[in-house]
């Protein structure tokens, strides 16, 4: 929603200027000894033991343990990291600066930040952490009710428009990169004349902590971080933007989720400032690619330099030619070829040196073509090791963070290094003499100033925080997102993106916007624009031989609807069980769309009719039909006629099941044989002969006087039924 406000008092007009001036001057006074360091402090945010919000000025002892306690550029507790300021190098502030400069009577100044609500939104409750370029607080952003990092910038640096410029260039660059492993940008903005950013808070440590913590990692460990650093670039890439200050304190290790890289691009703002300024290049010495020492121009693959060298460090627990000074080591990013990590821990295989060498090789040709190479490269390769090897781990033991050496620090710290193929120039600035003190003119002249910065103040204010600061948000609703982004960016608003399904817009299409259309936005804040992915598609799982119950389960949990379930019987799946879907596995459809489903009832029963009686053909087709398969066999019958059934098995009403078996017994009809010729035969051999042909006799007797068959009916060698009456008349 947008913020209004209305026209100050008087009063609150004073008390604003004021605060401007009191901000300044503290700003101003803290900075004093830093003014002039490479040390920055970029938001890679990290919170494991962020102070209480009661605290106004933490000390380093408040910090997580990767503040170093000497004031080390690489404090981190929102990643503290070494960004770099176009001054030459000097010593480092001491710690007990980092909360407040002490006045001549030994008071100290309270921060004016603390307890500020910038651009009606961010309540400022604590100072995390100071650098050479840039204080860092813990904020509240009261709209979203959060917690974030506020990075504002070093008055020194506002009066450098190149720098001004170059710095919301890049971090409106670094805002667009949407990523699981990146530290993301929200805002930014103007606060008291100093540009500030607004990022995401980190609860946990940066590697660099880590590594002093833990020594060396396993290398199962470095990979997987050496992997994820990766997947960061790849998009960053795309995007065309370039790190330019890989290294362990700019790679965080939350609590929970994957890691994050932080602070992409901002370190070229302050570089290219530096190089136009001083001729010189700045840049973490440990990890700088050749490149950048030789010609202070990079390309994403001095990016893999870097990475290569941390993938060094993280194995073997040590950087490249940490026993030389900054001068030294950089002279040997140029001119030498790194050595390979099993110089140092022989146990370490050919695979592992190659990736390192291949990534920190000198002359970038060498390198992978880009970082999605170099990811498919270091997958390749992990998972040709072994699980053992991936276990293991360099002897090196944790560093104590209050006794570091020189090498150690130098790992991470930042340092102004003259570009060797490029001059520059160094401007000499001569001490103006001291001006005799003159009271009247001085008090005329601090009356005049004083109207003037009031009147400054309050069209600053009325045009920065003021509702002259505020414009209504265009309607981009309906619009292709590349147009919207257009749009919006021409009005100076940063642009968030986020996608969602939709199933009336099309994919790339803004569906609506936070603001939405017509409310009122800062002039340098954020809209956030969301885009149509399109209908959400689903892929139809596969859940044939699932049961019903499995079945609605699943469906609902990939957002589809359970249709309609019919039943058949099924000879190959079980009772119960689901024969087929409707749309088909693997099919996609739209979400929430129906999937009919088919149940099967198990194997059909069968009750088998009786057949006998019936004709072969008509039986066999009976049972076939049915599928029941079908064996016969013949016996001869006086009672069923030839070709019919005389009996079946099973008895009929039994039940069966498809492809089950029945078997028929068919009729051959009543069995034939031949009469015998008995004539002239005595009774006896007649009565014998024709029974022998399972006939039976009928004796006649005329006379009975010679016993002797004279006639036979039916005749001789008439074929007649077995079991049929033969009659013979005796003489």
């Amino acid at each position: 929603m947008a913020h209004r406000r209305g026209a100050p008092s008087f009063g609150t007009e004073l008390r604003t200027i004021a605060l401007v001036g009191i901000f300044r001057n503290w700003r101003e006074r803290a900075s004093e000894d830093e003014s002039s360091s490479p040390v920055d402090v970029d938001v890679a945010h990290e919170t494991s033991r962020i102070p209480s919000m009661t605290d106004s000025s933490p000390s380093s002892d408040d910090l997580d343990t990767s503040v170093d306690d000497s004031s080390d550029d690489d404090t981190s507790a929102t990643e503290i990291s070494d960004e770099v300021t176009s001054e030459a190098p000097s010593e480092k502030a001491d710690d007990d600066s980092a909360d407040a400069s002490p006045e001549p009577d030994g008071q100290v100044l309270a921060d004016p930040l603390i307890g500020m609500l910038i651009d009606g939104r961010y309540r400022v409750n604590q100072l995390l952490a100071r650098g050479g370029m840039a204080t860092v607080y813990v904020a509240r952003d009261e709209r979203l009710d959060r917690l974030v990092a506020i990075k504002v910038m070093h008055p020194h640096l506002a009066a450098s428009q190149n720098f001004v410029h170059r710095f919301r260039r890049e971090a409106r660059s670094a805002a667009r990169i949407i990523h699981p492993s990146v530290v993301s940008v929200f805002d930014q903005g103007i606060v008291a004349g100093s540009g500030y950013l607004v990022m995401e808070l980190v609860d946990g440590p940066n590697l660099r902590t880590v590594l002093n913590r833990e020594g060396s990692l396993t290398v199962g460990r470095a990979l997987a971080y050496t992997e994820a650093v990766l997947g960061a670039l790849v998009l960053a890439h795309r995007t065309g933007v370039i790190h330019r200050d890989i290294k362990p304190e700019n790679v965080l290790i939350p609590s929970d989720g994957p890691i994050k890289v932080a602070d992409f691009g901002l370190a070229r703002a302050a570089s290219d400032v530096s190089a136009a300024t001083t001729g010189s290049v700045l840049g973490t010495v440990a990890y700088i690619a050749p490149e950048l020492v030789t010609e202070g121009e990079p390309d994403p693959r001095s990016d893999l330099y870097a990475l290569g060298i941390m993938l060094f460090e993280m194995i073997t627990g040590h950087t490249p030619y940490e026993d030389r000074t900054a001068m030294q080591v950089a002279w040997a990013h140029v001119h030498e070829d790194i050595p390979a990590p099993s110089s140092l821990e022989s146990w370490i295989p050919k695979e592992i040196d190659d990736v390192v060498c291949s990534f920190a090789a000198r002359d970038p040709k060498d390198r992978p073509a880009d970082a999605q190479a170099a990811l498919d490269q270091l997958v390749r390769i992990r998972a040709e090791l072994s699980d053992d090897l991936l276990t293991q781990r360099a002897d090196v033991g944790p560093s104590d963070d209050n006794d570091l050496t020189d090498q150690i620090r130098l790992r991470g710290e930042t340092v102004a290094l003259p570009i060797t193929e490029k001059k520059s120039q160094r401007i000499k600035t001569q001490a103006q003499p001291p001006r005799k003190k003159r009271r009247l003119p001085l008090v005329i002249a601090t009356v005049l100033a004083l109207v003037i910065a009031a009147g400054a103040a309050f069209s600053w204010w009325w045009f920065e925080y003021g509702p002259g600061s505020y414009i209504a948000v265009p309607n981009v609703v309906n619009v292709v997102s590349a147009d919207a982004h257009e749009t919006l960016e021409t009005l100076n608003l940063t642009v968030q993106e986020e996608e969602a399904f939709d199933d009336d817009v099309a994919a790339g299409i803004v569906i609506s916007t936070i603001p939405a259309p017509d409310e009122k936005v800062h002039k340098n804040g954020t809209v956030t624009i969301v885009v149509s992915k399109g209908i959400e598609m689903i892929e139809v799982p596969d859940l044939v031989g699932s049961s019903g119950q499995e079945f609605n389960a699943a469906i609902r949990q990939v957002r589809l609807s359970p249709g309609i379930m019919t039943e058949e019987y099924s000879e190959t799946v079980a009772e119960g069980l689901i024969i087929s879907l409707d749309p088909g596995p693997r099919q996609s459809i739209k979400h929430h769309s129906p999937v009919n489903v088919v149940v099967s009832k198990g194997r059909e029963p069968i009750t088998v009719p009786d057949v006998t009686g019936q004709t072969t053909e008509d039986a066999t087709t009976a049972l076939t039909d049915l599928g029941l398969q079908v064996t016969t066999s013949e016996e001869f019958s006086t009672e069923v006629e030839k070709g019919a059934v005389i009996s079946q098995d099973p008895e009929p009403e039994t039940i069966l099941y498809r492809s089950d078996s029945v078997s028929l017994v068919i009729s051959k009809g009543p069995e034939m044989t031949t009469v015998p010729n008995v004539v002239r035969m005595s009774e006896r051999q007649a009565v014998n002969a024709i029974e022998a042909r399972g006939l039976v006799v009928n004796v006649v007797r005329v006379l009975g006087a010679l016993d002797l068959v004279a006639t036979v009916e039916p005749g001789a060698g008439t074929s007649v039924p077995v079991g049929s009456t033969v009659t013979i008349r005796v003489v």
